[in-house]
């Protein structure tokens, strides 16, 4: 019973949902610093 309630817990669902989101974000950043610097 008690896997069950971890594996509801919403936070920790949460900081999976934050952990997914920066692996893909990380990548992502050098080349949004790309475009910030030619728009500007």
């Amino acid at each position: 019973m008690s896997h069950d309630e971890q594996f509801s817990d919403p936070s920790g669902f949460l900081s999976l949902i934050i952990a997914i989101i920066v692996m893909f974000a990380f990548p992502l950043l050098p080349m949004l610093v790309g475009w910030y610097d030619l728009l500007s």
